[in-house]
């Protein structure tokens, strides 16, 4: 009697797995703009304060916070040397961006708009977080490259 070696269902080559992770990452990028375009509506057409879906934003940042760290992690996106100028230049643009986001929510989209002092509260937060979002994606890209290393050995 013949032993079968039983071949897994999905036997896939290197050119079906790119077909399938090309296919993959479209429909993440569709999902995350479809999940953007709810919100929108959510707010303008149906006139929801953004309390009412504050969670999809949480659900938005964590995903976007690790899709980038794992990316960073597993090399997809190269990083040869983290130069301190490159960091401080990326922690500058994230505080603009964070900034004028903060600055829109409140004060464009809702009314009453806030304060100076109120502002200058958020601004801290921004700060903080930032900082600890870039702290998180050095770590993970420092993680990333001595994995990569290792293998490498």
């Amino acid at each position: 009697m013949k032993n079968k070696t039983k071949k897994p269902f999905l036997n896939m080559d290197e050119r079906n797995k790119l077909i399938a992770y090309k296919v993959i990452a479209v429909m993440y990028f569709l999902t995350i703009l479809a999940i953007q375009g709810i919100v929108i509506y959510r707010q303008f057409a149906l006139g929801q304060e953004i309390g009412d879906f504050e969670d999809i934003a949480i659900i938005m940042t964590i995903n976007s916070l690790f899709l980038i760290s794992a990316l960073l992690y597993f090399g997809a996106i190269p990083i040869r040397k983290l130069k301190i100028k490159s960091i401080l230049l990326i922690y500058a643009l994230f505080i603009v961006l964070g900034s004028l986001f903060t600055y829109a929510k409140y004060n464009i989209f809702q009314s009453p708009g806030l304060s100076f002092g109120q502002l200058l509260d958020k601004l801290i937060i921004i700060f903080i977080i930032t900082g600890l979002i870039m702290l998180f994606f050095i770590l993970f890209s420092f993680l990333g490259k001595r994995k990569v290393e290792k293998e490498l050995e």
